[in-house]
């Protein structure tokens, strides 16, 4: 019985270490897409600062650094709740070795004591030769070699015994260790998110006292958001009839309709438009982050990302427009068959209409932005129907 014991604890120990490990490296890849990710911000927000006004940009970075740093917290609170959960795990192990070494010491040493106290009558030689007959002699000789054989044997669970404690012990010292240095991780975040947090609110303090003069501005910026999707809606439109469709779905040729199946197909899928940044405002309707009271609606999603970045086309397509919008820069349109893209604020375009564009093909620069970085306001359409552009990206 103590035999199996020790072998389960073998298959124990063996399991644990696949399984741990396994669960370790996941929480350390998503941590360190994370670290990533937030010292890509902090590239962003050291740039930001060089304009050393206050500014939306840099609530705006903050804010995603602040988040980025609550899933890091998150993450590692699940790592020290797992390492909880083994540590519970090995102590129950440690404990039922501890008690089943007492056993085996307690009966060996009752047995060495029976022994000791029986050394004169039990000397074996005469004892075998004292025998009525052979057979009783033989089995008197096989009672001495099974003591003696059980004694051994005794010996040798208590020293598996030992070494199964011994690696229970030094797992448990590691896991211990790796639980400390996680906590205190959490606490320098903690630290480094309250930091952030005041600064933060400084900026929205000075924001605030400007709060006439931007929302001015934001009200334009409302305007020519309204004025913009009024343009595209209309350009889908002599789009859609001058390819002879009756209705307000895009007549495909047969080329076309491979193209835009294959895009359908690869809704999730498709890479950035940018090789860094990260979505500063959603699709639809968001809550300015600092005047609450302003609502702004976005067709597409605002992807705040390095100065003058480079744009490139999430899908293979035709160039069907390039255009200047005041707020918006050139404004580069791709047709997949059904499908649209569209890619504002481009200060630079490095193709031209009629153009047919590869997947991650660089088509513009993007110019910089209040803030010192830049942002792309990136949509998708289909048809006439705008769609949420995060849909289709990949994750991060």
């Amino acid at each position: 019985m103590k035999i199996c014991r020790n072998i389960l604890i073998v298959i124990f120990l063996f399991s644990f270490t696949f399984s741990y490990s396994q669960s370790i490296d996941a929480i350390k890849k998503k941590n360190e897409k994370t670290e990533r990710e937030i010292a890509y911000l902090n590239k962003l927000l050291e740039n930001a600062r060089k304009d050393k006004s206050s500014t939306i940009q840099k609530v705006s970075i903050i804010n995603q650094k602040i988040g980025k740093g609550k899933e890091m917290i998150q993450s590692l609170t699940n790592e020290v709740n797992y390492l909880d959960s083994q540590i519970k795990k090995n102590e129950t192990v440690r404990l039922g070795l501890e008690s089943d070494k007492q056993r085996m010491l307690k009966f060996y040493s009752k047995m060495v004591y029976e022994t000791w106290k029986k050394r004169n009558e039990s000397d074996k030689l005469i004892y075998i030769f004292s025998s009525s007959s052979f057979a009783q002699a033989y089995a008197r000789y096989k009672y001495f070699e099974q003591v003696q054989e059980y004694s051994k044997r005794q010996i040798q669970l208590i020293e598996q015994t030992n070494d199964s404690l011994t690696a229970i012990n030094k797992e448990l010292s590691k896991l211990m260790a790796l639980k400390s240095e996680t906590q205190s991780k959490i606490a320098s975040q903690n630290n480094q998110l309250i930091r952030e947090q005041n600064e933060a609110n400084t900026y929205v303090a000075d924001l605030k006292k400007k709060e006439k003069e931007l929302l001015r501005k934001l009200n334009i910026e409302i305007k020519n958001r309204e004025r913009f999707k009024k343009e595209l809606e209309k350009l889908i439109a002599a789009q859609t009839k001058k390819s002879g469709s009756k209705n307000s779905t895009y007549r495909l040729t047969p080329e076309e309709k491979l193209i835009s199946d294959d895009f359908a197909k690869n809704r999730g899928k498709l890479p950035w438009p940018v090789e860094q940044g990260f979505v500063s405002e959603k699709f639809g309707v968001n809550v300015h982050p600092v005047f609450k009271q302003v609502k702004l609606n976005n067709a597409g999603i605002t992807i705040t990302t390095s100065r003058n970045a480079d744009v490139r086309a999430v899908f293979k397509g035709v160039v069907t427009e390039i255009m200047f919008i005041p707020g918006d820069n050139n404004v580069v349109i791709v047709r997949h068959g059904n499908y649209l893209t569209v890619y504002s604020n481009l200060v630079e375009v490095f193709i031209k209409k009629g153009d047919t564009v590869n997947v991650k093909q660089k088509i513009g620069k993007l110019a910089v932005s209040s803030g010192n970085n830049s942002t792309l306001n990136f949509q998708v359409w289909r048809d006439k129907d705008n769609l949420d552009p995060q849909l289709w990206l990949t994750s991060w």
